[in-house]
This record gives C-alpha cells, sequence and structure tokens, in this order.
C-alpha cells in the first residue's frame, strides 16, 4: 500500500516536471536535505524540514512567484497513496474536507489546515505563520491549487467554491489564478482561506465506500502515528493527545515526548500562535464530536473519556468550546450534515 514516502517521492518527481523547463535537476532540487541524487526514488521519504528545503530550493532556482500553483495544479488525489484512497472513499464532500484538516500532515507537514463554520459558508484556511513568506505563499498556493485539480470527485467545482481569499499582494499577471480559481480572487485578505457553500459539502462521493474508507483511515492513522518528529511542533502536539486516550499527558510529558525541554516547547507553540492548553481543548473537543455523533455512550461516560470530572464540568467546557451544547450537537447528528458541522 503507497505510504508517506511514496506521496513524497511522486511530489518530487512532479515537481522536477514543472522545473524541468528551466533546467533544474534532482540535485539542484535537493541540495541540503542530506538526500543523495541516487538515493531510491521510490522509497524518499522527506521529513518536514528536507521537504521545506527542497521546495524553498525550487523557488530559489525558478525564480518563478507562481510555482506552487502550477505543482498544486499536477497534483491528484489518486496520487495522494492512502491519504488520497481515504478521500476518494468519503461519503461526502464535507467528510472528505473533514479527512483533509486531520490527514494534511501526511502530505504537507510543515503547514496546518483548519476549516472554521460561519453562517452560510465553510472556511479552509492555512496556518504556516511560523514558515517565511515565500514558503507560506507556496504551500497555500499548493494546497488550494491541488484541491481545484482534484474537483471532480471533491468538489463539484461549478458550486462549491464561493470565493479565494490571499493574505499577500497580488501578482501582476493573474491569469493563472483565474484559469484555476475563477473570477473570485482576492488579495490583501486578513488570511488565506477558501470559501465553500453548504449546500455542495452535502454532495455524495461517487466513490464512496464506508467499509474502504474505515480501513484507509486506519491506516492514515498508523502513518501518522509513526511520524511524530515532522511537522509544526503544535500539530506533533496535538497527535500526541489523540493517541494517549482519557490519559491526557502534561506539557512537560508531551515535552520529553518530543525531545525538548518544558520551556522550548512553549516557546515553540506560542511562536506558532499556540497555547498547550488551547491544544488540549481543541483534541478534546474533536473527540467530544467523534463520540457524541458516532456512539450512543451517555454524557456522563463521555466527559469521563476526555478526563472530566463530572458531566457538568464537560458541559460546560463544550459549550465554551463550541456555543451549543453535547445534546444539541447529538440532535443534529441525526438530522442534516450542515447543522453537524463544527465551529
Amino acid at each position: 500500500m503507497p505510504s508517506g514516502g511514496f506521496v513524497h517521492a511522486y511530489y518530487i518527481s512532479t515537481l522536477l516536471q514543472v522545473l524541468e523547463p528551466a533546467g533544474i535537476s534532482r540535485k539542484q532540487l535537493l541540495h541540503g536535505t542530506g538526500i543523495a541524487e541516487t538515493d531510491a526514488q521510490a522509497t524518499l521519504n522527506l521529513s518536514a524540514s528536507q521537504l521545506d528545503t527542497a521546495c524553498t530550493n525550487a523557488l530559489s532556482l525558478s525564480k518563478d512567484s507562481q510555482l506552487g500553483l502550477k505543482f498544486g495544479s499536477q497534483i491528484s488525489i489518486a496520487s495522494q497513496g492512502i491519504f488520497g484512497y481515504a478521500l476518494m472513499t468519503s461519503a461526502t464532500i464535507g467528510d472528505a474536507l473533514n479527512l483533509l484538516v486531520r490527514y494534511n500532515r501526511v502530505i504537507l507537514p510543515s503547514i496546518g489546515v483548519q476549516l472554521e463554520r460561519h453562517e452560510d459558508q465553510l472556511e479552509l484556511w492555512v496556518k504556516a505563520a511560523h514558515l517565511p513568506q515565500d514558503l507560506q505563499r507556496f504551500y497555500t498556493e499548493v494546497l488550494y491549487a491541488a484541491v481545484i485539480n482534484s474537483g471532480g470527485i471533491l468538489l463539484g467545482r461549478q458550486t462549491a467554491i464561493i470565493n479565494l481569499q490571499l493574505a499577500y499582494a497580488s501578482s501582476k499577471n493573474l491569469a493563472q489564478y483565474h484559469a484555476i480559481f475563477g473570477p473570485e480572487v482576492r488579495f490583501n485578505a486578513p488570511r488565506s482561506a477558501m470559501f465553500f457553500d453548504y449546500a455542495s459539502l452535502n454532495s455524495a462521493i461517487s466513490t464512496s465506500n464506508p467499509i474502504a474508507r474505515d480501513i484507509f483511515k486506519r491506516e492514515c492513522d498508523r502513518l501518522i502515528s509513526r511520524d511524530v518528529s515532522g511537522g509544526m511542533v503544535s500539530e506533533r502536539v496535538q497527535q500526541i493527545l489523540l493517541q494517549t486516550g482519557s490519559e491526557f499527558p502534561t506539557s512537560a510529558k508531551v515535552a520529553q515526548l518530543l525531545h525538548m525541554s518544558e520551556s522550548t516547547l512553549q516557546r515553540h507553540l506560542t511562536k506558532e500562535g499556540n497555547r498547550f492548553q488551547s491544544l488540549l481543548d481543541q483534541v478534546r473537543y474533536r473527540l467530544a464530536g467523534e463520540y457524541l455523533k458516532g456512539t450512543n455512550l451517555p454524557v456522563s461516560e463521555i466527559a469521563c473519556l476526555l478526563g472530566f470530572s463530572d458531566a457538568a464540568n464537560f458541559r460546560r467546557s463544550f459549550r465554551r468550546w463550541s456555543g451549543t451544547t453535547p445534546s444539541e450537537v447529538r440532535q443534529a447528528a441525526t438530522s442534516t450534515a450542515h447543522q453537524a458541522w463544527p465551529r
């Protein structure tokens, strides 16, 4: 079964194809990564820092500010290994986007991806403030162009996207942006985000297969659990918390697992705009949603599983996280998928 290494090997191969007109070699692309030109392409598995170095090399050598658009437009869902299979076998477009958020680190380990619900649209935005500006832009455009390129399966291109907003100045040549994303592209936005209408999120995916999806989802979980060394520190912290069950470790213990001091961990999280407690709350909220929507467990048992002393404390925290109650989320899960999306 294809793994993260398969995906990275595909990325390097595809990026070299995009760079071919500029005469950039594999040796030049991998310079400074610690990977030899002769290393087997089929088993190539880059860490976050190695992938960052390769992409930085590509930007520097090509001097092409729209390289991310060109590269992302060549990435298809079928090329993403287990992660791609999990997306293709999802029930709806909304389910697939949830998986994109959960497993984005398998394919683009240096960035975070988050969904935020608004009254009439869903926002998909990229977290990459710790990266140099040119690399932030590159990864953002790779992701959004790749999503569009896979639109035949995931998006229903004509109805899913409301608009695209980018947190940087407009390029002189907008033809590539309009060719990929259509006319609704706004620059100098507060943050880079892609917006979807709720009706399209409920659209069924033709290749949906619940049994296969569960298998591929478990494989994605295993891939992530084997790789706690790459990506943003906040993402690595969340993965550790997700793997521990109800016995959530302290920040000191997490720092030990990441082979750093607690003060260094806090410094990294602050730089990425996060705090340990907020990450723990995000994990608890995610798990609470899964328990409420996917099981018939009483709220008191869910509270215990999430490490709360009693159900009342859990209810108060859940309302603070989501603006609603556990019982309302459980009721919504039985009605429309629109109502079940987290804030």
